[in-house]
């Protein structure tokens, strides 16, 4: 029983205690409902009473009477139960997705830990379905006092019979708990393997192009045929305890009532109870029946939903030793000066930047260059407050960035990845995440030199962004990137890698777009495209996360080798693809 405690205790501990009037109100609505049940034996046994001693027929219709009220008690406690059980239906489902939405987004290497697979699982699937959890534990705790209360009736009119009804519950009871434990171990590994299953099958979708044109699909589903086969297994082995738990072990019950039967009759032959109570501790014993089954189907559930809320707190339980803890500052007036000042930083154990030291300065364009594996990204990563530093400061406006608010920060610090994502949703929508005033979204897609493509869609700003109907290029969703970037009105705007994805017109669309923000913007890019590095005011040169040049293009480039490198490798791959073209 203990186990089952655990699982509303976990429950209640996911989740804050504002509603916990109504968990309680759930809870007494349950055993309201189970006590009224027990009336309507009664009120049988009565009229049965009536019947036999032929004397005042009126009585029948006060037991008619009650019985009008006992059903009206009963629909209007099950109507009461019903508003609650809605009413926390829906708070524990959007709490608790919400709750794990903002964990897995505060926590950004949890897919280090924890599969995709298995979050995606558990947060369409799961967290639904944590409400029963309160459910059946409320009617598991009703019927167990109904038991007591027949059990005591039981024992009012005959201590032995009530002995012998006792002992075939305890006998059922104990099989049945038994058999919930091999379900639930069971269904803890169904569920394991599913999530490899969905794990695998949602890489597929990301990637569905490359997988058709390497033509993978073979190979993965001979990976996904055993992940199927542990999941069979893992399933037939629980199919087997459910079968016996609703096909053999029920025989217990059905012998034990057959013998309490024999006995009740054969105390009514001999006079030592009469009809109307035989009738009356029948219907209980019948009560007791299927209130044994309600509670063991409810324990049942439990454990299932034990192994479905641990999932939930699994993911919520994560933490990473560095992780961050967001500052106080409410300051929404920064020029935009950046400064890394000595920063160090591992990742997985293992050292990514060694002694970083730059500025970046307002209205200026600073920019990252290396080959892959330099560092460049790292940085980004960590002015988008994604790492902690081992080591070192980066401060804005001379104040610590982990000293600010995240609002605030998030605000002031924003930009755009290697490949820009979009929602499928009407580009409208896509930038109302950020701004929802339509006057300034169409500001910020004519400062982008999107406007007037947005313009001849069909539905303008309500067309809807699917990237498999191609309806805007990768150029184009980089501009709308970008536009989504500048509605944030941040001073500070970092661009990893824009301009990898498009082709040359857009190249040159994005250069000169970088090239108007700087104006009000402080801007940080890594790239290994040389048009973007002739219009930086700086150049960070990169290698094995340490700087070993940095300076204005120029001088970088007459002093630095492996920017000159860099630079003609990136000059020439280009000119070359464009002769091609």
């Amino acid at each position: 029983m203990k186990h089952y405690i655990n699982t509303v205790q976990t429950l209640l501990k996911i989740v804050d205690n504002k509603k916990t009037p109504k968990v309680i109100q759930l809870f007494v609505s349950c055993i309201l409902y189970y006590l009224v049940d027990l009336l309507p034996p009664t009120i049988t046994a009565g009229i049965i009473s009536v019947l036999n001693q032929a004397k005042d027929f009126n009585k029948i219709w006060l037991f008619i009477l009650i019985y009008i009220g006992v059903v009206l008690l009963y629909l209007i406690i099950k109507r009461w139960n019903l508003i609650i059980y809605s009413d926390l239906s829906f708070y524990y489902s959007d709490g608790i997705q919400q709750q794990l939405l903002e964990h897995v987004a505060e926590h950004n290497s949890i897919f280090d830990k924890i599969s995709r697979g298995k979050i995606i699982d558990t947060y369409s699937e799961d967290i639904p379905n944590l409400i029963h959890i309160l459910q059946s534990a409320s009617l598991a705790t009703a019927g167990l006092i109904q038991l007591g209360v027949v059990f005591f009736v039981f024992g009012f009119y005959n201590f032995f019979i009530a002995i012998i009804a006792l002992c075939i519950q305890i006998l059922y009871f104990y099989f049945m708990v038994n058999n919930s434990k091999h379900v639930s171990r069971h269904y803890e590994g169904v569920r394991k393997y599913k999530d490899k299953i969905v794990d695998i099958f949602n890489q597929l979708i990301i990637n569905l192009k490359q997988v058709r044109s390497l033509n993978l699909i073979p190979n993965l589903n001979n990976k996904l045929n055993r992940y199927r086969e542990s999941w069979r297994i893992q399933s037939t082995h629980r199919y087997k305890y459910i079968t016996n738990r609703y096909c053999q072990i029920p025989a217990v019950v059905y012998f034990g009532k057959a013998i309490l039967y024999i006995i009740l009759a054969f105390l009514v032959f001999n006079h030592q109870i009469t009809i109307d109570k035989f009738i009356l501790l029948i219907g209980y014993f019948e009560i007791t029946i299927k209130s044994a089954e309600d509670i063991l189907e409810e324990l049942l559930k439990l454990g299932d939903f034990n192994v479905r809320v641990n999932r939930v707190k699994s993911i919520l339980d994560y933490t990473v030793d560095n992780n961050i803890d967001y500052g106080s500052i409410e300051n929404d007036y920064i020029e935009g000066l950046v400064v890394f000042n000595h920063v160090n930083c591992t990742l997985q154990n293992r050292q990514v930047l060694t002694d970083i030291t730059f500025k970046a300065l307002p209205n200026e364009i600073t920019t990252i260059v290396g080959y892959s594996g330099a560092g460049k990204t790292a940085v980004i990563d960590l002015l988008y407050r994604l790492r902690h530093i081992k080591s070192g400061s980066i401060l804005i406006d001379d104040e610590s960035i982990y000293n600010y608010s995240n609002k605030i920060y998030s605000s002031n610090v924003s930009g755009v990845f290697q490949k820009a994502f979009t929602f499928k949703m009407s580009i409208r929508d896509n930038l109302s995440l950020i701004d929802s005033d339509l006057n300034h979204q169409i500001a910020a897609c004519k400062r982008v030199g999107i406007h007037k493509a947005i313009e001849k869609l069909p539905n303008k700003y309500n067309t809807i962004i699917d990237e498999d109907q191609r309806i805007l290029t990768e150029g184009q969703i980089q501009k709308l990137a970008i536009a989504r970037a500048i509605l944030s009105k941040a001073e500070i705007l970092l661009f990893d890698e824009v301009t990898s994805n498009v082709d040359t017109e857009a190249t040159g669309d994005i250069i000169k777009i970088i090239n108007d923000l700087k104006d009000d913007h402080t801007i940080i890019i890594t790239t290994h495209k040389p048009e973007i590095m002739k219009i930086s005011d700086q150049i960070i040169v990169m290698k094995n996360g340490r700087v070993v040049a940095k300076g204005k293009n120029s001088e970088v480039y007459k002093k630095s080798a492996l920017y000159r490198e860099l630079y003609n490798a990136t000059y020439i791959a280009t000119n070359s693809s464009d002769s091609e073209n």
